[in-house]
């Protein structure tokens, strides 16, 4: 049987500023919180925007690079891969939770337009494009013959 996928692609905005912090080994961790509206009918018919907010998880050098361009209210991609974690809370209940451990983030408008903009940029991880200078970084529009 083949192996299971877990995969997991969002578009939404940031509910609050990014919150960098590192592992005992050093490894930087960064929190997001991003809501995706959906849509759907309510009682009377009439569609209605419908909320979902994640908990999204970035590690390593890619969490470092995104808390410095990464702000409430900005547009992103994440695609990842969702993790369950529980624990025993002070009070002696169990609670778990589901979050996205990001593998890839793009940014979908431009720093200062957090209104939804035209711009867009993408962040893609140096592991991602290590071995691949057909598609590598450092060209710029200029270089495209088209």
């Amino acid at each position: 049987m083949a192996g299971d996928i877990n995969r997991v692609t969002i578009v939404g905005r940031l509910t609050r500023d990014p919150e960098l912090r590192h592992l005992p080994s050093g490894t930087a961790v960064l929190q997001l919180g991003v809501a995706v509206n959906g849509r759907q009918k309510d009682e009377a018919g009439n569609w209605i925007d419908k909320p979902n907010f994640f908990d999204v998880k970035v590690f390593g050098n890619q969490a470092d690079t995104l808390n410095m361009h990464l702000s409430k209210g900005r547009r992103i991609g994440v695609d990842g891969r969702l993790d369950w974690s529980s624990w025993e809370a002070q009070d002696g209940s169990k609670r778990s939770k589901v979050e996205i451990v990001a593998q890839s983030v793009q940014f979908l408008d431009s720093r200062g337009d957090t209104a939804g903009g035209e711009g867009e940029r993408q962040f893609v991880p140096a592991a991602a494009t290590a071995g691949n200078e057909d598609f590598g970084g450092g060209s710029s529009d200029d270089d495209i013959p088209f």
